[in-house]
């Protein structure tokens, strides 16, 4: 009877690692593929010879990327803009979770609700109001466009998010320390944002993460290649019908990186914070 028990046990342990390994495969698959294709000359993208195991490999699309094409604008563009609305949609982020999970006024309740309702809203359905205030304002095909339209994709998310950090934070370390005296946003910066860090680091790794890939906006709302950021660069490679896989791929990879190393290097603070703002809200 035990040993019955235990080769049960032990099936269960080997089909689990089974059904894990295929699900690596499966999602890891796209990557290898991604790697590969940006490793091939543009020759051998289209042969079916080597497919997944070629005979050699070669730099000369990151060689071209980085010598013939804007990647390393792109980079910079995408980088400065990212970094920018992270930080502005962290802030504004920050105050109006506070409020709503300490202030008593009316309709909190509500606008806790209403924000989480704006996050679930698509992009298709806000970039032509946001292209026309833009063009009212004259701030198309300019960083300032994306300052302004980048925080309506994250600000919602964030805060809600942290309105459930918050509302799991104790009121009694708030409440002594404005017995000592602390103004409110002095509570805030001394006792709340330090308590919260884990939930703010969350949120900013999602922000980044989701900004560095976002395609749209940048299409729609910037036209000078100066400005592009590198999701755009990448579509530039599309000539005609005819579509440059080895650049595409490279800059794919080249692309792929920053966020990666980003949530790797975050990642206990990213499971602690979505983990810990679930709790209330």
């Amino acid at each position: 009877m035990f040993y019955g028990i235990r080769a049960q046990k032990r099936w269960r342990k080997i089909s689990a690692y089974i059904v894990l390994f295929f699900f690596v495969v499966i999602v890891s698959f796209p990557l290898y593929w991604n790697i590969l294709t940006s490793l091939r000359t543009p020759k051998e993208v289209y042969q079916r010879q080597g497919m997944l195991m070629p005979d050699a490999l070669t730099l000369e699309n990151y060689q071209k990327l980085f010598d013939g094409t804007s990647m390393l604008t792109w980079l910079l563009n995408t980088s400065i803009v990212t970094l920018v609305a992270t930080f502005v949609s962290l802030v504004a982020g920050i105050f109006a979770a506070y409020a709503m999970a300490r202030l008593r006024f009316r309709g909190g309740q509500t606008l806790g609700k209403l924000v989480l309702l704006l996050y679930l809203l698509p992009q298709t359905l806000l970039f032509i109001p946001l292209f026309v205030l833009l063009n009212d304002l004259s701030l198309l095909n300019t960083r300032m466009a994306f300052y302004l339209t980048y925080p309506t994709l994250v600000l919602p998310f964030i805060t809600w998010l942290l309105l459930g950090y918050f509302k799991g934070l104790p009121v009694e370390l708030e409440d002594a320390a404005r017995i000592d005296g602390c103004s409110r946003v002095g509570v805030l910066y001394r006792i709340i944002l330090p308590l919260a860090a884990p939930g703010i680091i969350a949120a900013a790794v999602f922000s980044i993460t989701n900004l560095w890939n976002e395609f749209l906006y940048a299409l729609v709302f910037v036209q000078s290649d100066t400005l592009w950021t590198v999701q755009i660069g990448l579509r530039s490679f599309q000539l005609a019908d005819t579509m440059l896989w080895g650049l595409t791929m490279a800059g794919a990879v080249i692309t792929t990186v920053p966020p990666v190393l980003v949530y790797m290097l975050l990642q206990r603070f990213v499971v602690g914070g979505l983990t810990m703002g679930a709790v209330k809200g």
